[in-house]
């Protein structure tokens, strides 16, 4: 009998181990399935192209992009975006690195950056302030005719064929942005 009920004994403790066993292995996988869905997007899945721009008095002028997700996965950015101005030759231009962050315009458009997922197909957006000269400027500020905007979380730039007249105060919002994100 003490037999019987030893065995018993061992056959509910190996079911529930195994049960245990089965249960940490349902929270890890769905825990690396988390993960995956968060997993940084990489150069290779983005693309990024000019969707509109603004100019206001004074030579105020913004540019919106959208780096879109070409991947059959979701990935996320979070951060700032790096943009930078090129010259001829390849090289960021004097003063052609873009600030974090966009002092210039409403509290609204001052959003701290916070982690976005970006769905397949879709797209985060981000808004670039810079001055390109306005009334009392005696001599014209340079044109420039190449950017390179590197996502935040990649080492590779995108260089995009984009005439940008720069006076400087050049800054870049953080991707997802609400002021790029307005008007939609």
């Amino acid at each position: 009998m003490k037999r019987i009920v030893a065995c018993f004994s061992a056959a509910a403790f190996a079911l529930l181990l195994l049960n245990c066993a089965a249960h940490a292995q349902g929270e890890h996988d769905s825990a690396r399935a988390g993960r995956l869905t968060r997993a940084q997007c990489r150069f290779e899945q983005l693309s990024v192209k000019h969707v509109s721009d603004d100019a206001a008095m004074g030579g105020a002028r913004s540019i919106t992009y959208a780096l879109t997700n070409k991947s059959s996965s979701p990935c996320t950015l979070d951060g700032y975006p790096r943009f930078e101005v090129l010259s001829a030759a390849g090289r960021v231009v004097r003063g052609g690195r873009a600030k974090d962050g966009l002092s210039v315009l409403g509290d609204e458009a001052k959003a701290p950056p916070s982690p976005l997922m970006i769905q397949p197909g879709k797209a985060a957006r981000f808004l670039v302030y810079y001055n390109a000269g306005g009334a009392g400027n005696m001599r014209p500020c340079p044109t420039y005719r190449r950017v390179r905007i590197t996502a935040p979380g990649t080492a590779r730039g995108f260089v995009l064929r984009e005439s940008l007249q720069l006076c400087g105060d050049l800054q870049v919002s953080p991707v997802g942005s609400p002021a790029a994100n307005e008007g939609r």
